[in-house]
C-alpha cells in the first residue's frame, strides 16, 4: 500500500488530529507565558509504541522524507529508550507526530480508581493552581476516540495488524 492510497483511510485520524490541535492553540494563546515547552525542549521524547491508525499516518508523513533522513533516522533505531525521530533535539516528523506528542505536557483530566486528577509537565503552568475546566483535555475521552478511530482504520486495511507498533516499526511501513 502506498502513502498516498493509505492518506484517504486516514481521514478520521485527522480530523481527531485537527481537534485535539486547535484544543493545544487555544491552550498556547491563553497561556503563553506559563508555557515552558517550546521547540529543542525532548525530555519527554521517548520511545512509544502506537496505535496502527497513528503508525501508518506517521510512516505515510516517513515515506516524504528524502532517502537521506530516512537512512539518518533508520540509525537512530538503535536507542530504545529515545525516540528516533528526535534529531539535533528537534522531531524530524513534528507536524506527523503522534496525539500523545501532541498533548504531552498540557493538562490533561484523567480518572484513577474514582478519583478525579489533573497532570500536565510540572515545567508548565506554574503558580496556576486551578485551570477551568475547558482548559483540560479529558485523557479517558480522547482515548475513547482515538480507539474508536483506530478500529474503524483497522477495518479498512486488509491483512492482520498487532495492536500496538513500535516507532522504529513504523519507519518501515511504507518505503524501503
Amino acid at each position: 500500500m502506498n502513502p498516498k492510497s493509505i492518506r484517504a483511510l486516514l481521514e478520521n485520524y485527522f480530523a481527531l488530529v485537527r481537534r485535539v490541535d486547535e484544543h493545544v492553540r487555544n491552550l498556547e494563546t491563553r497561556y503563553r507565558e506559563n508555557i515552558a515547552c517550546k521547540k529543542g525542549c525532548d525530555d519527554c521524547c521517548r520511545f512509544l509504541t502506537l496505535f496502527p491508525v497513528e503508525a501508518f499516518a506517521l510512516a505515510a508523513a516517513f515515506a516524504e522524507l528524502a532517502r537521506e533522513e530516512r537512512e539518518a533516522v533508520r540509525e537512530a533505531c538503535i536507542d530504545e529508550e529515545r525516540c528516533p525521530l528526535l534529531l539535533d533535539h528537534q522531531c524530524l516528523l513534528y507536524p506527523a507526530r503522534p496525539i500523545i506528542c501532541r498533548t504531552h505536557g498540557f493538562p490533561i483530566y484523567m480518572e484513577e480508581k474514582g478519583t478525579p486528577r489533573v497532570d500536565f509537565c510540572p515545567e508548565n503552568f506554574k503558580g496556576i493552581t486551578d485551570l477551568p475546566k475547558e482548559a483540560l483535555m479529558d485523557l479517558d475521552q480522547l482515548n475513547a476516540v482515538l480507539t474508536a478511530v483506530n478500529s474503524h482504520f483497522i477495518q479498512s486495511i486488509e491483512g492482520d495488524l498487532p495492536e500496538r507498533i513500535p516507532v522504529s516499526q513504523v519507519l518501515f511501513l511504507l518505503c524501503d
